[in-house]
């Protein structure tokens, strides 16, 4: 399945939801499967954790899946399965819906859906456990509920996801098993199955872009995918069944690394901090490896030596860099070291010139990769001392926009250009689209701080759309009416200068030549053989802008000049030409001919309001004014 998106801008997406609704979250595990900007912040029911983008990387990444085969089984599409009433009874075997009843309906839906019963027992184990243990049999007001599937039993407490699963419940009228299961079948069905979303990788994992990106995802326990897959297995070998037709969708991003996303260390945390010596202490060994038995590379003088710990092992030990670029491990002896705040000597808003730069835990190319940076991607530099040159490249220290901090080659940072630093202008937030008028990505929040990469030249839809980056380097397309510039106004965009408006139209009849706002002498070329063009006072010009009211003698006839939307006569379309139109809208000046004309945007006979929107946006860039 060629997904057609980026590798690094999906992880990005999957990545978001710090403090509020993660995408990914998982539990029973520590150091580097965990985010690290909500650290030890707990989720949903008080045992899960935000997943880090080390996490997100190996579970999305196919390559890992594809050898065993329990687990390949998350890339099977989800189509009915040939199977009996029996077989489907052999797979609940053991489980709390070990009922010939249930899985004779189980069978029947689904075949009547194109379902895979064994996907959806899968689904039901990975949900409420083999045991019934989840909260799908809820008593209330002496009538019995049942929600199978969870659907929508959300929520950051047991009590809340108890009384949002029932809510569901109620509301749909799911009084008995058969009922819940139908409309589990039913809601998969129409929210992923039939949305192209038909693996268990593509339900957890909305990296499809049928209806938009990485908005439907059926659950935030990133293993989902690796557990029901398995289950499935089991569940489809068990019934002998291996032996049919098998279809497996394997989703392939772009710019994919070529080496296969590892597993995250259990025992490890990522992440510059500051650590230095207690005052008494000195000469303490930086060593090769992380024992006391390796080589002593060099030693840290005294307290005054600051030092940066890139990683932090569950044994004590640091891998550090030192500012003449020696890196190695130190023991942390709490009695020896102690971790200090922050070294910062600034706070610039800076933004990457390069593409795909590393943020790396430490100011060194060996040091580990934290994420990866996007070309106009915002960050805060809070340490451009220089302190940190090693082998030929100044590292500066930086702090994304969740928190995170890291170390990038200061070649690759510039001061932002304040007039591509743009802010969502947008009441409920704006859509981030994949293409110009694409699929939708994610929203936006009103206030958003963006950077504008690229400028849209060309009307979709009735918009021009804008390519900018959000500062935690999520690209794609906005529409331009929604930015706005550092004085409060839509920011500018006018036309790519290799695709100039200077379309002119000659009527020989009006004996006049209407032309497009950028037209100069030099466009007029195809007019005629000897075509010369003088000023309202008669001055002669063979270069530059044409202003309505011009003469233009073509081959010996001679035409008036009007260029859409100037009705002052100086060839540009600005701020003047608004107040001569309201001052005629106003009664205070009557045009000619050629100014009415000039003036008359939407070519109905009136000058009026609507003309003077057009014009605005032209001003401001939104729209085109053609011939």
């Amino acid at each position: 399945m060629e997904t057609g998106i980026d590798w690094n801008q999906t992880i990005v997406a999957e990545t978001a939801g710090h403090w509020g609704s993660p995408l990914n979250l998982i539990q029973g595990k520590n150091g580097d499967w965990i985010c690290a900007t909500c650290g030890s912040h707990r989720y949903d029911n008080g045992s899960w954790y935000h997943a880090s983008e080390y996490a997100i990387r190996y579970y999305m990444d196919a390559r890992n899946w594809l050898n065993d085969n329990g687990y390949l089984f998350q890339f099977l599409k989800l189509d009915y399965t040939e199977t009996s009433d029996d077989s489907v009874y052999k797979a609940l075997n053991g489980t709390f819906l070990n009922n010939w009843d249930i899985a004779a309906g189980i069978n029947r839906a689904c075949k009547a859906q194109n379902m895979n019963p064994f996907y959806v027992i899968s689904r039901i184990m990975q949900e409420q456990g083999t045991d019934g243990r989840g909260a799908w049999k809820i008593e209330h007001e002496g009538v019995t509920y049942y929600n199978l599937f969870n659907i929508g039993a959300s929520g950051n407490s047991t009590q809340e996801i108890i009384n949002n699963s029932l809510a569901t419940a109620k509301a749909n009228g799911w009084t008995s098993v058969e009922k819940s299961i139908e409309a589990g079948i039913s809601g998969t069905l129409k929210y992923y199955i039939t949305c192209k979303q038909n693996t268990m990788y593509l339900n957890k994992f909305d990296v499809e872009s049928y209806r938009g990106l990485y908005s439907m995802q059926y659950m935030q326990n990133i293993e989902a995918p690796k557990a029901e897959a398995l289950s499935m297995y089991n569940k489809i070998r068990d019934a002998k069944l291996l032996d049919q037709n098998l279809t497996f969708v394997i989703p392939v991003f772009r710019n994919m690394p070529s080496e296969f996303s590892t597993t995250p260390d259990n025992n490890v945390e990522t992440g510059p901090k500051n650590i230095r010596l207690k005052e008494g202490h000195s000469e303490y060994n930086v060593r090769e490896a992380r024992t006391t038995n390796s080589t002593s590379l060099t030693k840290v003088a005294n307290h005054d030596t600051i030092v940066i710990s890139a990683q932090r092992f569950s044994d004590g030990w640091h891998r550090v860099v030192l500012t003449d670029g020696i890196a190695g491990y130190i023991k942390f002896d709490p009695n020896a070291w102690e971790e200090i705040n922050d070294i910062t000597n600034c706070n610039e808003t800076v933004t990457l010139t390069g593409d795909a730069v590393n943020l790396r835990a430490g100011p060194k190319t060996t040091e580990a990769v934290l994420t990866t940076l996007s070309r106009g991607q915002m960050v805060t530099r809070i340490d451009n001392s220089g302190r940190y040159n090693i082998d030929g490249i100044t590292w500066d220290r930086v702090m994304l926009a969740d928190g995170r901090q890291g170390f990038v080659s200061r070649q690759y940072l510039a001061n932002r250009n304040e007039q591509e630093i743009l802010t969502i202008s947008a009441d409920g937030g704006l859509n981030l689209r994949e293409t110009p008028n694409g699929n939708v990505i994610r929203i936006l929040s009103n206030g958003t701080k963006v950077t504008r990469t690229e400028i849209g030249t060309e009307q979709i839809n009735g918009n021009y759309w804008d390519k900018i980056i959000t500062p935690d380097g999520a690209e794609g397309y906005v529409a331009r009416s929604y930015l706005r510039d550092s004085n409060g106004n839509i920011p500018s965009g006018r036309v790519d200068p290799e695709q100039p408006q200077n379309g002119v139209k000659k009527d020989d009849n009006a004996k006049t030549v209407t032309m497009e706002p950028l037209t100069k002498v030099e466009n007029l070329s195809s007019l005629g053989s000897n075509v010369v063009v003088k000023k309202q006072d008669g001055t002669q010009i063979t270069e530059g802008q044409i202003g309505t009211g011009y003469k233009i003698n073509i081959d010996g006839t001679e035409f008036t000049a009007i260029k859409l939307g100037d009705n002052s006569g100086d060839g540009e379309i600005d701020s003047m030409d608004m107040y001569v139109m309201i001052q005629h809208i106003l009664g205070n000046r009557e045009f000619n001919e050629y100014e009415r004309k000039a003036t008359d945007l939407d070519n109905d006979g009136v000058i009026d309001s609507m003309d003077m929107y057009i014009m605005i946006q032209y001003i401001l860039g939104n729209r085109e004014l053609k011939v």
